[in-house]
């Protein structure tokens, strides 16, 4: 009997007790070092699986892997890669994800929808409608994720996110955010914010320093803030953190910062997951990236998202499990952001009743006929 078989937001969910349950039944048979695992989302190598990313899969048992341009083979390449990927984890599969906003920042070649600067010029039914379009291209490959929308505003010609968002009003930016989300669900993509607390007001580029934006919790709520709110009230299932320092809300960047997610979970009522933006970028090139890991861990933060290593990745999570068996982490901590993962993989891949493992989604297809 199969349960949970509904993907995510796009079908009628499982009950609150239900899907509990299965969460809690999965993680009983999850040892420490698979759940800390499903806190990591790891880089794909090539086009193709590799030797090296297949004991990686097995060792570290991630909760996901991003696919940027270099690992974009053709169509079939495509499908047997993400494929292999699912199928290394038959307890719970990782996701895999992209960054496909359109426009500047295409992986997948084909894309039937443009990018934001356009889209924020359609009407909302339009977004809504090539959303589903850019979603469905997505799936159809068998993504999980898209890094998307931006919901940073920006606000003059000289922003770093002037070629990627949906415009300069944060009105109208909210509006498209959430037009863009939900047509993203109505094509089976889940999506994620970015880039939180908002990269608009800045041409410094957080690729290469830390951003710093004087802005008070007050006047952000009525300006940056806007379109996170609209994401979060469409239902985003993820939210990236930005490297970006709110200089009146904390001496650290965002990505590490337990007050921007207290931001997000308390002023937003955000309950998703919360995803860093790439642990390996040249923000945080002058800090040990061991101890990046430990402030993102310390501030909530659900997955911990590395494009490229800053260190050798068995040695980032090994990392973890060290910190939780001093005791200097506690298991608690790990299972809060576990849970939330888990919820969302179960509602997306679904669950085999029976087995209790999460099941990919083209072995249930192919299991129907």
């Amino acid at each position: 009997m199969a349960l949970g078989l509904a993907v995510s937001r796009f079908a009628p969910e499982a009950s609150a007790a239900s899907l509990n349950t299965l969460v809690e039944r999965t993680m009983s048979k999850m040892s420490l070092a698979e759940k800390i695992g499903q806190m990591f989302i790891i880089a794909a190598e090539g086009r193709a699986m590799t030797p090296n990313l297949q004991e990686l899969l097995k060792d570290i048992q991630p909760g996901g892997v991003i696919f940027v341009a270099p690992n974009i083979g053709t169509a079939d390449e495509l499908r047997s890669y993400i494929k292999a990927i699912h199928r290394s984890n038959k307890l719970v599969p990782p996701l895999v994800a992209v960054d496909q906003e359109g426009g500047p920042v295409t992986r997948v070649p084909g894309d039937p929808a443009p990018g934001a600067v356009e889209l924020g010029r359609q009407s909302g039914r339009e977004v809504r409608a090539l959303a589903k379009e850019r979603a469905a291209f997505l799936a159809s490959y068998g993504f999980d994720v898209n890094f998307a929308p931006v919901a940073d505003v920006a606000y003059q010609p000289t922003s770093l996110m002037a070629w990627r968002s949906f415009g300069t009003d944060p009105e109208r930016v909210a509006l498209r955010v959430n037009d863009f989300v939900r047509g993203s669900h109505r094509g089976g993509m889940a999506g994620a914010a970015k880039h939180f607390p908002g990269h608009g007001r800045t041409s410094v580029d957080s690729h290469v320093a830390i951003p710093e934006i004087d802005l008070s919790r007050r006047e952000w709520l009525k300006s940056d803030g806007l379109p996170f709110q609209a994401a979060v009230e469409a239902g985003v299932e993820m939210v990236m953190l930005g490297h970006l320092r709110f200089v009146r809300w904390d001496d650290k960047p965002a990505s590490l910062s337990r007050e921007a997610v207290q931001v997000l979970r308390n002023d937003l009522g955000f309950r998703g997951i919360v995803v860093t933006d790439d642990l390996g970028m040249g923000a945080l090139q002058s800090m040990d990236p061991f101890h990046a890991l430990d402030l993102a861990l310390r501030a909530g933060v659900d997955l911990c998202l590395y494009v490229s290593y800053p260190a050798p990745i068995r040695d980032l999570v090994a990392h973890v499990r060290q910190r939780v068996k001093k005791g200097e982490i506690t298991e608690a901590r790990i299972d809060a952001s576990v849970r939330r993962i888990l919820r969302w993989k179960i509602q997306h891949f679904g669950l085999n009743d029976e087995s209790g493992r999460v099941v990919e989604r083209n072995e249930r297809a192919g299991a129907k006929g």
